[in-house]
């Protein structure tokens, strides 16, 4: 083989590696690389009954309609603590022969910390205004240096802000309608060993590929709601699926034994340096919740949410030396929530809550990825709120997340230059949230 052709080969093979790694993150308080953590009331309630409740400003993310029922500009806040796991147990061969020594990886996912705002503005009697800043999707994922599925990743860093601008009407005293617009900012930083067989093994050293990038998209909220009387109601809320054409730059680190070792593959390696480009789209969803107030103590909430996850069927990334396009296929399917909760009004200043909930994953068996080692969800929350005044209150949640883990038989790359070989073995994940927040009213 010439050197152009086997330069030709690793460059095709570096834009495969750059589609893998925008396969981003899993395992949050939502399935796939979601996150549901905003405000502390929605956590307390494992994000039951979201589109429907429609009594604080949040729900300008939930469901804008709900914007109507508020009597009150009103503005609140939410600063999450994220605490996933997940342990992986097996192995991975070598394509050369045998296994890729190293670590099993320990807790391969950092804890995090995530944000929230939202705030209601009151028009006229009619007509309302209001705000979100959340973060919708995202993780961190970092396995040591020696993780024995360094050809497949070793760290993935995913970011993604959404600014939401919303405005609701009050068609009658029992339909409102809420649509707004959402900007969207996505931003990855992934990074993995290449394999390059008997070099890698010799000198014990591996060269290392990142890649980061990053886009800004547009989306829309839509929502209704409708009031059967003053204790119960209704909610439906879409919001739709954003497109990010992502510009990104690959930079790959050689070790410095490889010009001793190997020179001729240096300047194939250091080819390897350029821009790529990919496209993603972040899946729309469709919530409908429910809310009844039984007693004046007690209220409880259901929702049901589907998320359109098969758009991550698969990526087509292009690198722009002019090496090609490489398609990866994902193929994750579409996932479900479920959820119900309960508020109960213990005192004029503390009100208890809890949830449970099921959030289906768009992970399985069949295409697990040591970035992406999701499975279903089975979700528990509890909250307590403090009224300092009858303008103010302070918010303080717990959510649990239970998952049965799952296996992974993968194989990232089977390019004959940096072949990946296939990890094989299971996950066992879970994750611990907290979020404490601020309402208040004027």
């Amino acid at each position: 083989m010439g050197t152009n052709s086997q330069g030709r080969r690793i460059l095709l093979t570096s834009t495969a590696c750059f589609a893998g790694m925008l396969a981003t993150a899993p395992m949050a308080h939502a399935s796939g690389f979601g996150l549901r953590e905003g405000s502390a009331d929605t956590l307390a309630n494992a994000f039951a009954g979201g589109p429907a409740k429609a009594y604080d400003a949040s729900t300008v993310w939930d469901n804008p309609a709900g914007m109507a029922l508020l009597g009150q500009d009103e503005v609140e806040t939410g600063v999450s603590y994220i605490g996933p796991s997940a342990t992986f147990t097996g192995s991975a061969t070598n394509p050369i022969g045998g296994n890729v020594s190293g670590a099993q990886g320990g807790n391969s996912i950092a804890a995090a910390a995530a944000a929230a705002a939202f705030g209601v503005l009151t028009l006229g009697p009619d007509w309302r205004i209001g705000a979100s800043l959340t973060s919708p999707f995202g993780e961190r994922v970092a396995y040591p240096g020696d993780f024995v599925g360094r050809y497949q990743s070793l760290t993935s860093s995913i970011t993604d802000i959404n600014f939401g601008v919303a405005a609701s009407y009050q068609v009658n005293p029992q339909l409102s309608l809420g649509f707004g617009p959402n900007f969207d900012y996505f931003a990855a930083r992934l990074t993995q060993d290449l394999n390059m067989g008997p070099l890698s093994v010799g000198t014990g050293q591996d060269p290392s590929v990142g890649v980061h990038g990053n886009s800004l998209g547009v989306g829309y909220n839509l929502g209704a709601l409708y009031k059967f009387d003053d204790a119960t109601r209704i909610g439906i809320d879409y919001h739709s699926r954003i497109r990010h054409s992502i510009n990104g730059a690959q930079n790959v680190t050689i070790p410095a034994i490889y010009s001793f070792a190997d020179p001729g593959v240096v300047p194939l390696l250091e080819a390897l340096n350029s821009r790529a480009t990919t496209s993603i789209t972040l899946p729309d969803s469709l919530s409908i919740g429910l809310y009844r107030q039984i007693t004046p103590a007690w209220s409880v909430m259901a929702s049901v949410q589907w998320t359109d996850w098969s758009l991550f069927n698969k990526l087509a990334v292009r690198a722009t030396n002019g090496s090609g396009t490489s398609v990866i296929n994902e193929n994750w399917k579409n996932a479900w929530y479920a959820g119900v909760g309960t508020n109960y009004q213990l005192t004029d200043q503390i009100m208890l809550q809890g949830g449970v909930a099921y959030d289906g994953s768009p992970v399985t068996n069949a295409n697990r990825t040591t970035r992406v080692p999701d499975s279903d969800h089975y979700d528990v929350g509890v909250g307590v709120q403090y009224a300092l005044n009858a303008n103010t209150r302070l918010e303080l949640a717990y959510g649990h997340v239970f998952t049965p883990g799952g296996s992974i038989h993968n194989t990232a790359s089977t390019s004959p230059l940096t072949p990946s070989g296939t990890i094989n073995g299971k996950y066992a994940t879970s994750d611990n949230s907290v979020t404490a927040g601020l309402d208040a009213k004027f």
